[in-house]
């Protein structure tokens, strides 16, 4: 069964399904939906939770072995698998994961975008007739102050339509940035303050801090030395690493999604395709006449390295592999990283 997201809710409020699929490329939404599950599932009684994230290296024989265990803990058991690349083996996997779902467990899939062709392989819809399919999709502009003003309402914050459209504008549509600059405005202001655009105005005239977007300008614009200055003082406030990592590998798959899409298109008009505002185009201009197909593949190589360090593998020291990124994305290849380590 297909669920928008805001449909979740009032089927959680029914009955638990034994399987929920969370697919899209919206990083917000895709957290909130999980959470929701996450609550309904504890409310249900559930109060185990196995933890899976599932990489080029996970073995799917674990997840198998353990959803047709029984818990010496608890009668009903939550598993909580996140899949961040699709891959065979992982399809393969689900596959025999869908002739194996017991009434004693509970799954929760998130995975990534998964486009209309996958959707109707054998193995997805064997999943989706036995649960849930949550489809998160981008929300789109025109209807993005809305979204900021219902967001705000939540808040206990009433937000003029002005002040949601300058919100916007200064999140350039990315839905965690747009609920972060809400959640400041809250501190600044305090719950059942009426915001107006001169307030957001001065919101962000007195905020002296970077954001992990003026981070992605400077990326994107081949800048190194503020980049860098950008990114020493994301670290030393205390900025999550992951949230960090978050930032360089959407702003790789997107150089990745265009340069596949000027094979049939120009620049423009895969930026406008990949729904990038107008005037985030030249950005993108910038970075793709420093990247190609030899530059790309090795940052991403380079990204799940620091992605596996961050969960606690082997990998590059963190400041130092950052550092790295900054030099790849502005287009100078370090003298050597753990990559070019023939043991590595």
């Amino acid at each position: 069964m297909k669920v928008r997201a805001d449909q979740l809710p009032q089927q959680l409020n029914k009955n638990l399904a034994p399987l929920y699929i969370i697919s899209g490329d919206e990083v917000l939404l895709i957290q909130e939906a999980a959470d929701s599950i996450r609550r309904a599932a504890q409310q249900a009684g559930i109060s185990e939770r196995l933890r899976f994230v599932a990489d080029a290296q996970f073995d799917w024989q674990d997840v198998i072995n353990e959803n047709q265990s029984l818990s010496l803990f608890s009668n009903q058991r939550l598993f909580d698998i996140q899949i961040d690349k699709m891959g065979e083996k992982h399809t393969k996997a689900l596959a025999q994961l869908a002739q194996s779902l017991t009434p004693d467990n509970t799954i929760l899939l998130t995975l990534p975008k998964i486009d209309a062709r996958t959707q109707k392989a054998k193995w997805f819809t064997q999943l989706e007739s036995q649960g849930v399919f949550v489809q998160i999709w981008p929300v789109d502009a025109s209807r993005l102050p809305a979204w900021v003003q219902q967001r705000a309402q939540a808040l206990d914050l009433s937000l003029s339509r002005d002040a949601a459209s300058i919100i916007c504008e200064r999140g350039e549509g990315n839905l965690l940035a747009l609920s972060q600059e809400l959640e400041k405005l809250v501190l600044l202001h305090g719950a059942g303050t009426k915001i107006d655009a001169e307030k957001v105005a001065e919101s962000v005239a007195d905020s002296s801090r970077y954001s992990i977007y003026d981070l992605s300008d400077r990326l994107l614009m081949g800048k190194t030395k503020d980049a860098m200055h950008c990114l020493s003082q994301l670290i030393g406030e205390g900025v999550e690493p992951n949230i960090i990592l978050w930032l360089f590998n959407r702003e790789a798959q997107t150089l990745v999604d265009l340069l596949h899409a000027m094979s049939s298109s120009s620049l423009r008009q895969a930026c406008q395709a990949q729904r990038i505002w107008d005037k985030r185009i030249p950005f993108y201009e910038s970075a793709m006449s420093r990247h190609n197909q030899g530059t790309l593949p090795y940052l991403q190589n380079y990204l799940a390295l620091m992605d596996q360090r961050i969960k606690g593998l082997d990998g590059p020291d963190l400041e130092v592999g950052f550092r790295n990124l900054v030099m790849m994305f502005c287009g100078f290849k370090p003298v050597m990283t753990e990559l070019d380590l023939p043991a590595y």
